[in-house]
């Protein structure tokens, strides 16, 4: 299991041990970064969302396509979010900037322009509201407003290319898959379904990479036993926002927040 999706998980089960008997929390976001992390309904059967972040974190992206004919940046069709004056800002800027842009790589390239904190964190603020957040979880279980995100964290944004997730093997590629495994590791049992390729081992396999044919696969760490993963060979040019704590600040209190909860 990742760190962040423990992070998730551990924050939802504060909420509900030191806020159960006002709401629910409910863990929900997990690997589908269009949908927020923690539900909360209310005894009054009111809904909204909370983010957790544990710094430093990424928050949130959107994918650019550079055109090489016009020169410009095309906010792509694919994106979750609709394009906002903050996104736009960011753009015009890259488009002045094309051809220092358009090779970031995987490496990427900083984002930096006047005032482009203030564009950051209000892109950060609206596109998180706009999916009905109202509040961030992060470090030592601060709860803080959403509105209040300014005032709380360090965001930056880099341009660089990011590969697409994963999948299962699949059943074209399962039986030289298999093969593969077999002849590099021992210690091992195999199981598989329809198209998945489960390893169990007392070895430590996690993030280990192999290629098979044209296709890149990873040995991924689950909770007793490891998934043999296929890395998609999409690569997406994305603008990624980073987060990071100023210091240490008290978020709302407790009396507060139960306050927002019964109200």
């Amino acid at each position: 299991m990742n760190n962040w999706e423990q992070f998730e998980i551990d924050c939802t089960k504060f909420l509900n041990e030191q806020f159960g008997e006002y709401a629910t929390f409910i863990h929900q976001g997990k690997s589908d970064s269009t949908v927020p992390d923690i539900r909360v309904i209310t005894k009054k059967n009111k809904q909204f969302y909370i983010e957790a972040k544990h710094s430093p974190a990424q928050c949130g992206q959107f994918v650019l396509l550079p055109n090489i004919e016009t020169k410009k940046f095309e906010y792509s069709k694919l994106n979750s979010t609709e394009i906002n004056n903050y996104s736009q800002t960011i753009i015009d800027y890259m488009n002045s900037n094309f051809e220092e842009f358009k090779e970031a790589g995987t490496a990427g390239k900083n984002i930096e322009f006047d005032n482009c904190q203030s564009v950051f964190n209000n892109w950060i603020i609206k596109t998180y509201k706009d999916k009905g957040v109202k509040f961030f979880i992060t470090n030592n279980n601060v709860i803080l407003p959403i509105e209040e995100f300014a005032n709380y964290f360090d965001v930056s944004a880099k341009y660089r290319i990011k590969r697409s997730g994963s999948s299962s093997v699949g059943n074209g590629s399962m039986n030289k898959v298999l093969e593969y495994i077999k002849s590099k590791f021992s210690n091992i049992e195999l199981k598989t379904t329809y198209d998945k390729v489960f390893i169990y081992t007392n070895d430590n396999l996690h993030n280990q990479r192999f290629v098979v044919g044209k296709n890149e696969f990873m040995i991924s760490r689950r909770e007793d036993y490891f998934e043999v993963r296929k890395l998609s060979n999409t690569f997406n040019a994305n603008v990624i926002f980073s987060i990071e704590l100023k210091t240490s600040k008290e978020g709302v209190s407790i009396a507060d927040f139960i306050f927002i909860l019964v109200n």
